[in-house]
C-alpha cells in the first residue's frame, strides 16, 4: 500500500531540466530552467528526457507557464548542462554560446537569431524571431503573389458626366 502511494505521489513531481528552444552549431537559444511534468513515473520521464523522446507538459518561467514539449528543440536534465556564465554553457564536453530567449518567443515556431544586448552594463545575447523571409516576401512584388480577381458578373459602369 505504501509503495503504491509513493509511486502515485512521485508522478506529480517535475524533473528539473533546462529548456532549449533552438540549437545552432555554436549557440544554444536557452529559455531557462523548467520542469518536465506528466503522469508517467519519474523514472520513465527521466529515461525519455535522456533519449530526447520526452513528450508532455513543460513548466517554465517566473509564472510557471505550462507549454508542450514540442515547442522546444531540446530538454536536457539540469545536471547535464552546466551554465558557465550568462554567455557560455557546457554540455557533453562541448562549449556553446548562450542566447537567452524572451518569453514572447517561447511559442514562436520559426527560426531564431541572436543579437547582442547590453543590460546593467553587461553584454548578453538575446534571441529574436527571424522574420527575414517574411520581410523579403513582402518587399519583392511579384505578379504571381497577387491572385487575379474575377468580377463575378459585375462590371463597372461608365460614369455619366452630367
Amino acid at each position: 500500500m505504501l509503495e503504491w502511494l509513493q509511486d502515485r505521489l512521485s508522478r506529480q513531481q517535475g524533473i528539473a531540466i533546462w529548456v532549449v528552444k533552438q540549437v545552432d552549431d555554436t549557440t544554444l537559444h536557452l529559455c531557462g530552467k523548467g520542469l518536465a511534468e506528466g503522469t508517467e513515473r519519474v523514472s520513465r520521464r527521466r529515461r525519455a528526457l535522456g533519449r530526447g523522446t520526452f513528450v508532455g507538459p513543460v513548466r517554465i518561467g517566473e509564472h510557471h507557464e505550462v507549454l508542450h514539449s514540442n515547442l522546444f528543440a531540446w530538454l536536457p536534465l539540469r545536471d547535464e548542462l552546466r551554465l558557465i556564465d550568462d554567455r557560455e554553457a557546457e554540455y557533453a564536453g562541448r562549449r556553446y554560446h548562450v542566447s537567452w530567449v524572451p518569453e514572447r518567443c517561447w511559442r514562436f515556431q520559426g527560426p531564431l537569431i541572436s543579437h547582442p544586448q547590453r543590460n546593467d552594463g553587461k553584454l548578453r545575447f538575446v534571441s529574436h524571431e527571424d522574420v527575414a523571409v517574411i520581410r523579403e516576401k513582402t518587399t519583392t512584388p511579384s505578379a504571381s503573389t497577387t491572385p487575379s480577381r474575377n468580377a463575378d458578373g459585375w462590371s463597372l459602369a461608365a460614369r455619366d458626366d452630367d
